[in-house]
């Protein structure tokens, strides 16, 4: 994800006309109820162009290095103009065969200007209300009969950017190397998918929670046209990164979603414990209304409004838009007070990089200089901590790490407050009732002089196998490609059985809260008990870190 201040129901067949009466119900009804499983779906092909007939029409896509490639697949109807706001529409079905060999648009939102540590993971697409489209990749070899793994991607960027079309994010290899169909999702963002407006009319009753329920229109969308395309439906793993892990959170917690899949992996989850309260979204709702000079917050006015202008407004609210406990998709967090029980059983890989703030710090190469009394003053901020509370947990780190540098024990406590202490939370709760297995990505890149060490996303290149386009990131090292071998032969092992463990890396035990067993991924892997557990019980009593929360005292001069 980018290093911005915020991380940025059950859908009926989105192809069947008869079922959009069901549709509209869908907030108040759960997935099994409105969606039964439907026959598996024909499919033709030829070597270059394949085709493949779905419930709304035919699809030809493209053969790429013997993996069949469609882009821009619609699982959903446009979300602009009356449709704003609104739980995600049907497609409507088409006659003759439709090429599905471009990207569609990105959700609306505000954009970073790109780097060459971050253009891998964040280029977009033009920007378009019309969103809803997700890409496929499978193996072209046995499609007829094959039942492979699915892995459904979500993005990070909080709930606030980026797109399922970045180049780091393409699905060829991890589908070819890996024998699984990829596929990666675009979803509403940000103001447009989660402004809540459940007071103001009865028909936008979930308008808070809208983009997670264009995320369940894709599910339901596997489901019910994957076989197609050689995948199983009844074995979809979700995975994100990021603000992609926190939407795998919420998820594992959303009823509509219940059902529509199977294994879950949460890879650098930051504020995904908690969602946004009510009163929060009241407050941000009415921020908004003030900026576009709609204080009664009408939607069919909020309906109206240029999708610029809405960006723009969204843009002076400082608390970003995101997901709400709004009493209808969410009655509680997804992990506070405990683990969900709808996902109860469902196995887990969950872990973190090693030093994701170093990506943040980047901003600033005088980041990586600091002196400690500036360490202390940014801890401070970043904590809300007296100078004498930031000074004891600075030492803690010290004494953890005697040979460090300053700046890299800022990345240290911060990387743990901001991510790995919400990682092991998780890891703890959901290993109550369910096989996990706990990671770090210690492998260090060398940009940058090696100050970056294991920043935030290095490890989704080595997932996808796409680390010939994140060189900006990672660099051109021999031991590249090896390690994304070990890596997308774990990930996919996991989706395959929901047990990660391959002859590539060492026996790797679920996690406890006893042994908390990590496998420390890098070359030369190993598994560790409890890494950097000793440190980070100087956090012990804060509350977990969420969205709200301001980051940039990590990165930001004190003025020292």
């Amino acid at each position: 994800m980018k290093a911005r201040t915020s991380e940025s129901a059950g859908v009926a067949s989105l192809s069947d006309p008869k079922r959009r009466v069901a549709l509209k119900g869908l907030a108040a009804t759960t997935a099994g109820a409105i969606l039964p499983a439907l026959n598996s779906c024909a499919f033709t092909s030829s070597a270059t162009s394949p085709v493949v007939e779905t419930r709304a029409g035919k699809l030809r896509g493209t053969n790429v290095s013997g993996v069949e490639v469609f882009k821009g697949v619609r699982y959903a109807d446009t979300t602009a103009a009356t449709n704003r706001f609104m739980p995600p529409q049907p497609v409507p079905p088409w006659a003759g065969v439709k090429d599905a060999t471009a990207f569609g648009a990105s959700a609306p939102q505000t954009s970073d200007s790109l780097t060459a540590l971050n253009s891998w993971y964040s280029q977009l697409q033009p920007l378009c209300e019309d969103c809803l489209f997700l890409n496929l990749f499978a193996p072209a070899s046995g499609r007829a009969s094959a039942r492979r793994p699915v892995m459904v991607w979500l993005h990070g960027g909080s709930w606030s950017n980026c797109a399922g079309t970045a180049p780091g994010f393409n699905g060829t290899n991890l589908a070819r190397d890996g024998d699984v169909v990829v596929v990666t999702v675009n979803h509403r963002l940000n103001v447009f998918g989660y402004l809540y407006l459940g007071d103001k009319d009865p028909r936008f009753a979930d308008s808070a929670n809208a983009g997670l329920f264009d995320v369940v229109a894709s599910l339901a969308w596997v489901r019910d046209n994957i076989a197609a395309f050689g995948g199983d439906p009844g074995n979809v793993t979700v995975f994100g990164q990021s603000g992609g892990a926190a939407k795998v959170a919420a998820l594992m917690d959303f009823a509509p979603a219940h059902g529509l899949f199977h294994k879950a992996v949460i890879e650098s989850c930051s504020g995904g414990i908690h969602l946004e309260s009510r009163e929060e979204a009241e407050g941000q709702a009415r921020l908004l209304g003030a900026r576009l000079g709609i204080p009664d917050l009408d939607p069919g006015k909020l309906q109206a409004v240029p999708m610029g202008r809405m960006i723009a407004a969204m843009k002076t609210i400082s608390d970003p838009f995101r997901p709400v406990v709004d009493g209808r998709g969410f009655t509680r967090h997804p992990f506070d007070p405990g683990a969900p029980a709808r996902s109860s059983g469902m196995p887990l890989l969950v872990g973190n990089a090693a030093n994701e703030m170093t990506l943040y710090m980047a901003a600033d190469p005088r980041n990586f200089s600091l002196d400690v009394n500036e360490v202390k003053k940014r801890t401070g901020l970043l904590l809300k901590q007296d100078p004498a509370s930031a000074a004891r947990i600075v030492d803690a780190y010290r004494a953890a790490q005697p040979n460090a540098s300053p700046s890299q024990l800022l990345a240290a406590l911060s990387t743990d407050y901001v991510f790995r202490r919400n990682t092991t939370r998780i890891a703890e709760l959901q290993s109550a009732h369910a096989p996990v297995y706990d990671y770090v990505f210690d492998w260090k890149t060398p940009v940058m002089g090696g100050n970056l060490q294991s920043p935030h996303t290095a490890e989704v290149p080595f997932v996808f196998g796409t680390v010939d386009v994140a060189s900006g990131l990672l660099g051109n090292g021999a031991e590249l490609a090896g390690l994304s071998r070990d890596v997308m032969g774990t990930w996919t092992a996991f989706a395959r059985t929901g047990n990660p463990n391959t002859s590539a890396m060492p026996a790797w035990a679920p996690y406890d809260t006893a042994r908390r067993s990590t496998m420390m991924i890098d070359v030369q892997s190993h598994v560790a008990s409890d890494p950097g557990g000793t440190a980070r019980h100087a956090l012990d009593g804060l509350p977990l870190y969420e969205y709200n929360v301001d980051r940039n005292s990590v990165v930001r001069s004190t003025g020292a």
